[in-house]
């Protein structure tokens, strides 16, 4: 089975390059960060490895972020992402607006939506390359999935509500009409790609004396008449998934579990992952795994996705990390057997 909706831009997030705190109203922001990575890789399936062997690769953004308060109290910004890297497919990664007062935040653009505020294994901070942060990694996932995650509308241009903090609750609702983004709109009144994405979100976070804890359940709506193996019409696509974390002393221990029905193009899906994070000064020692199986359809064949993998992480300086970490599994239909290694360095400012 094939992801038919877009990955989750979340799955890049940089677990070594913090998110800088917005400027004082009124002024522009800018961060940038830029990343090496060498990886070598040995799979079974040439054919969806994107490389079996060794490469070199970067990973490089540059965000600039804006706030204002009106003379009412309405908190108003922006978030532009700009890739840059040679040959990047897209010029931009986030780039919406926001708005937020006592109503709560409302997001306006690209950007992730309220399928954000799920938890699982993979959000325990994990190195590149493990599992659900592919950054650098040279095996093709083709479909498998590496980590339990509802697939989602990604960065697809969306408005996406967030209710107002409520004694640690938090709920969240996003709407996209397609998987169109940026300055792009929908050419054609035939189904090619999903339509009709709704999200939503529910997230608790609190602390008991030195334990942190967090809960998170999402659900995705979605029409997919075009793409399912065959178009059908009335094709839909829906997930649901509920997972946390906890944290305690230097550990974060996390783990999340995620049903999903592609309708015509697959029967069902569902995914288990788990993880484990320890932080002690500037060290950071992370273990993480990922269990999925799909069952096909009439006439198709079941699919059964494993891997576990491990990484380390050294901070030199402040914004200037090492990395290393490993990857083994078997994604059927996929890179089918495999193991990858790579290593880093991020700098970030």
């Amino acid at each position: 089975m094939k992801k038919f909706l877009l990955a989750s831009s979340a799955m890049v997030a940089a677990t070594a390059v913090s998110a800088p705190a917005f400027a004082e109203d009124g002024k522009i922001n800018l961060s940038v960060f830029t990343q090496f990575h060498a990886s070598s890789t040995d799979a079974d399936n040439n054919a969806t490895a994107t490389n079996n062997g060794h490469d070199f690769n970067t990973n490089s953004e540059i965000k600039l972020t804006a706030s204002n308060t009106a003379d009412n109290g309405l908190e108003y910004g922006l978030v532009i992402e700009l890739e840059a890297d040679q040959n990047a497919t897209e010029n931009s990664d986030e780039n919406y607006i926001w708005l937020k007062g006592d109503f709560g935040r409302v997001e306006l653009g690209d950007q992730d939506g309220a399928n954000g505020l799920f938890v699982s294994g993979a959000d325990v901070g994990l190195m590149y390359g493990m599992i659900d942060n592919p950054t650098g990694s040279s095996v093709d996932g083709s479909g498998a999935d590496t980590a339990a995650d509802v697939a989602d509308s990604s960065d697809a241009t969306k408005i996406t509500y967030y209710t107002p903090s409520f004694n640690g609750f938090k709920a969240g609702l996003s709407y996209a009409a397609d998987a169109t983004d940026g300055n792009e709109v929908a050419k054609s009144v035939v189904d090619t790609q999903f339509e009709q994405v709704v999200e939503a979100g529910l997230n608790y976070k609190g602390s008991f004396n030195d334990v942190s804890l967090e809960i998170g359940a999402s659900a995705v709506w979605a029409e997919t008449d075009g793409k399912a193996t065959t178009d059908v019409d009335g094709n839909t696509f829906w997930g649901t998934g509920i997972g946390g974390k906890i944290g305690f002393g230097g550990f974060t221990v996390g783990t999340g579990v995620t049903y999903e029905d592609g309708d015509d193009d697959f029967d069902n899906q569902v995914s288990v992952d788990a993880g484990i994070n320890y932080t002690t000064g500037p060290w950071q020692v992370a273990v993480a795994g990922v269990w999925s199986e799909t069952e096909a359809n009439s006439g198709g064949t079941d699919v059964e996705n494993t891997a576990i993998s491990a990484g380390v992480q050294y901070e030199v300086a402040p914004g200037l990390s090492v990395y290393g970490s490993a990857i083994t599994g078997d994604y059927e239909g996929g890179s089918d057997d495999f193991t990858s290694v790579q290593t880093g360095v991020l700098v970030s400012f």
